[in-house]
């Protein structure tokens, strides 16, 4: 299957993933056609946001039913389910919609961190693999992140640090990637690893979301963490996990990939 590069479909995609509505804006669309797969789209997102998952998968359930071909739906769906601890079923969505829509990298991408986050580590490797012919130079700062934190994990460092000439780092990354385009400047030498944790530089460059500065905190320590192993420094790499425990926001990546490793190292018991 050749993958064609699609800038107007991933900005629309970038536009679906910031996407913030609330109920009451998904209930209105709903008012005007509640056939609309895309209003229940949003509606469902906007259940989600406020923590109504089972709620939120009922919506986008309603939008598959009105509409079985529009992908957003089986995508949201999935994100939903993968969360709530439905991991095949979450993978069956995202397969789908990677069906209908097989050139919108954002959905081989959730494919394969729900892939990666359940173990699955070599398969998910390909599917990100498959994400950089779909995106531009500026959005291949986490595909490169994900690849070289998951040889990392399967041992194979030479791999890890090939998968960095992925990426272009003279190239700005989009402000919600602003924590992995540091994390590959830190694997590529540009930034110092006692340099690499600034605080008040992520709170000047991340999303200004709550909570924010503390998730991306979770996800470099990590990063960290597999930088320190590569360059054979394994009590450096446990202190980067002593430190993201001190700032663990449950949820993040960075912290159920941090969980097992902490454990492993008698961190945690």
């Amino acid at each position: 299957m050749k993958f064609v590069f699609n800038e107007e479909k991933n900005e629309e995609m970038r536009h679906i993933l910031m996407m913030r509505p609330t109920v009451e804006e998904g209930e209105k669309l709903l008012a005007k056609d509640e056939t609309d797969a895309a209003a229940w789209y949003v509606y469902g997102t906007a259940l989600g946001l406020q923590g109504d998952y089972d709620k939120a998968v009922e919506a986008y359930s309603h939008g598959i039913a009105y509409d079985p071909f529009y992908a957003p739906n089986y995508f949201g769906r999935g994100r939903k389910l993968n969360v709530s601890g439905h991991f095949w079923q979450a993978v069956a969505d995202f397969t789908m919609a990677i069906h209908l829509d097989s050139d919108n990298w954002t959905y081989w991408y959730y494919r394969a961190t729900a892939l990666n986050m359940k173990g699955h580590v070599e398969e998910s490797i390909d599917d990100f693999k498959k994400c950089i012919s779909l995106t531009a130079p500026q959005e291949h700062y986490p595909l490169a992140d994900w690849l070289y934190t998951s040889n990392v994990e399967l041992g194979r460092y030479k791999e890890a640090e090939e998968s960095l000439n992925l990426v272009d780092a003279s190239v700005e990354a989009p402000q919600m990637d602003y924590g992995y385009r540091r994390s590959v400047l830190l694997y590529k030498g540009i930034v110092k690893p006692e340099e690499f944790i600034d605080i008040p530089l992520l709170e000047k460059n991340v999303l200004p979301q709550k909570d924010r500065v503390r998730m991306e905190l979770n996800g470099l320590y990590y990063s960290l963490y597999c930088y320190w192993l590569v360059h054979g420094e394994p009590e450096k790499a446990k202190d980067a996990i002593r430190e993201l425990l001190k700032v663990a926001y449950p949820g993040a990546f960075a912290h159920t990939k941090a969980i097992p490793i902490a454990k492993r190292l008698g961190l945690l018991e």
